[in-house]
């Protein structure tokens, strides 16, 4: 399988993701990427979504960049869900402590699986 990829930009935050449809339950190679683009004293961060079989969304946990204005940071990981992954996609946002101040997300791929 093929690697496939989502990416958005909001003001403050550009992010970026991809990934390999293993299974029903299990996505490898899953890289995301967020990069701070404004000097506004907020910092960023970035979440891998799924949607389970049932139509439940499972929000995976944030992964933040402090590092200011530039800063970029890629995680790499996988994902697994017994309930299944039936769509992915990734959300980016500006956020100020643990409060959201603007985000944007890509629409969600389908698991070829299902």
């Amino acid at each position: 399988m093929n690697a496939v990829g989502a990416s958005c930009s909001v003001t403050g935050a550009s992010g970026s993701g991809s990934w390999v449809f293993a299974s029903r339950t299990q996505l490898n190679s899953v890289s995301l990427r967020i990069t701070d683009t404004s000097a506004d004293g907020h910092h960023v961060a970035i979440q891998l979504q799924t949607v389970q079989g049932s139509g439940a969304t499972h929000l995976w946990p944030l992964h933040h960049e402090y590092g200011g204005n530039g800063a970029s940071h890629t995680w790499n990981t996988t994902a697994t869900d017994s309930l299944g992954i039936k769509y992915a996609y990734i959300e980016a946002f500006v956020m100020e402590g643990g409060s959201v101040i603007r985000s944007c997300g890509d629409s969600s791929i389908t698991n070829p699986y299902y």
